[in-house]
């Protein structure tokens, strides 16, 4: 294959395969902090916690300092007071309710 068939290639396979960002409303959401409540229901407890979101994850940081990233079940969040998400590390689920968003 030639060079700048190569390149073409790389850049439209990359160009498809990127991820699609967290949005609401229509709105991209990545790279925001929001204030949260996550509902572990594995422990059946609530935290209060920072979310941010990139693509398909949502990262939750404790105000102990520990933090996790969840997988979102959808990127397109619906209803920012019930964002359903998966943690596979540990095999729990989680969902988030998040201020600031409406």
């Amino acid at each position: 294959m030639k060079p700048k068939l190569f390149i073409i290639f790389v850049a439209v396979f990359l160009l498809t395969c990127s991820s699609r960002s967290a949005e609401y409303e229509g709105k991209n959401i990545d790279g925001s902090d929001f204030d949260a409540t996550a509902y572990s229901y594995n422990i059946g407890k609530y935290y209060n916690v920072t979310a941010s979101f990139d693509g398909d994850e949502a990262t939750i940081d404790f105000s102990n300092g520990h933090s996790k990233t969840l997988t979102l079940e959808d990127e397109e969040i619906d209803d920012p007071h019930s964002i359903d998400a998966y943690d596979y590390e540990k095999g729990v689920y989680w969902e988030l309710n998040v201020n600031g968003l409406d």
